[in-house]
């Protein structure tokens, strides 16, 4: 009995003695020949209404080939500074901006993003402090997302305006993919958040998981291999969650995201004036809408949502000519490889934003000047897209 004891306490020793070489040397070869970026992102969080968050007070890098970018979140999961309940005496107007991966930014620095050069540029052209623009963007968040979000943000932050950016390349998937809410008739339902039911949910379930597991980060920031692994893993795992049915007929799922999309921008449009916000629109286009030859489905989908801007009344921007014009030069305005906009970019989008917030107001007999790009639905007795105090306007010099 004790031979056989020691027999196979030295088959076990001998087979994890072999397991070990054989990840030393994987390890070994992975940083020989295929080295890995080893700083860790922010993880997520479930949450049972948003599916997921990001996490309050979290810092981390984003690293892919071509940028590697701190991450770090305020007391609300932000990408952003803490700002007070209520804005302060010498405030004119909170922005809160909700988006996406594009507006969240990958590939930026924070202070980068477009919310936040567009308040740098406020600040420069009328005194720090009086414009506050609040980056409330998730990445991989869809509209439906956005909703809830903006419903849970507002007595947190209480802004003026609202500006959602909307990417017409995937937000309409993306709230199929969440399954938060159905349509009823003309009704927008919330439903309950199940494996079964959200293919978002389900991944960032096992995401959240993988994340939180005692030991995860030490292994993502010492080893290669495991790296690799992981994001093998998640790429793979993404790809098969995200994959669309093949017994879906394409334009009944497009009309049926479409449906979906414009009951969530509806909801959102009533559910800020209910409040006394403003909702603004701005359209991101893609890059294969600016630098790649153009994109019919993305361009229909933009279509679509600027149609329905008019209809509701919001005011849209669309900055797709000053990025194709501004793609022009030296500065690319999209990574070439991830298709998230650079700092360039973002830069575009912010003066695009500025010049359309600041649109010159009919006056007397003078016609409005509208910039391209910025469309203002019909009726509308002012061009400007921020409602400024009284006496604002008529003291400031007009160009």
């Amino acid at each position: 009995m004790a031979g056989r004891f020691r027999a196979v306490f030295r088959w076990t020793l001998l087979c994890l003695w072999s397991v070990g070489v054989a990840l030393v040397v994987a390890e070994a070869g992975m940083r020989l020949f295929g080295p890995q970026p080893v700083e860790v992102s922010v993880p997520v969080v479930i949450d049972p209404d948003l599916i997921y968050r990001l996490p309050p007070h979290a810092r981390g890098t984003d690293v892919k080939e071509e940028f590697a970018v701190r991450i770090e979140t305020n007391s609300q999961g932000l990408r952003d500074r803490e700002y007070s309940p209520t804005p302060g005496d010498g405030v004119l107007r909170r922005v809160l901006v909700l988006g996406g991966s594009m507006t969240f930014a990958e590939g930026v620095e924070a202070a980068q993003t477009f919310p936040k050069v567009l308040e740098q540029e406020l600040a420069r052209g009328h005194g720090p402090g009086r414009f506050e623009v609040i980056n409330a963007a998730i990445r991989g968040y869809g509209t439906d997302q956005e909703l809830i979000l903006f419903e849970r943000l507002i007595p947190i932050y209480r802004p003026d305006e609202a500006l959602l950016a909307f990417f017409s390349t995937n937000d309409f998937d993306d709230s199929l993919y969440g399954n938060l809410f159905a349509l009823r008739g003309d009704q927008l339902v919330r439903l309950p958040l199940s494996d079964a039911s959200s293919p978002k949910y389900r991944f960032y379930r096992r995401q959240a998981f993988i994340e939180t597991f005692p030991g995860h980060q030490t292994l993502m920031r010492h080893s290669h291999l495991v790296n690799f692994i992981r994001r093998r893993w998640s790429a793979l795992e993404h790809a098969r969650i995200f994959r669309t049915p093949s017994t879906d007929n394409p334009e009944e799922r497009e009309e049926r995201a479409w449906r979906l999309t414009r009951m969530l921008l509806v909801a959102w449009r009533e559910t800020a004036r209910r409040h006394g916000i403003e909702p603004r629109l701005l359209v991101v286009p893609s890059w294969e809408q600016v630098s790649g030859g153009g994109d019919a489905r993305t361009g229909a989908r933009t279509a679509r949502v600027i149609a329905l801007a008019r209809e509701l009344a919001v005011p849209l921007v669309d900055p797709i000519q000053a990025l194709r014009a501004a793609a022009r030069g030296s500065d690319p305005v999209f990574y070439p490889k991830d298709r998230h906009m650079t700092a360039a970019g973002h830069r575009v989008v912010a003066q695009k934003l500025q010049e359309c917030l600041f649109a010159r107001r009919a006056r007397g007999g003078r016609p409005a000047v509208v910039p391209e790009g910025c469309i203002v639905p019909k009726g509308w007795g002012s061009l400007a897209f921020l409602d400024f105090p009284k006496g604002f306007w008529e003291n400031r010099p007009h160009p």
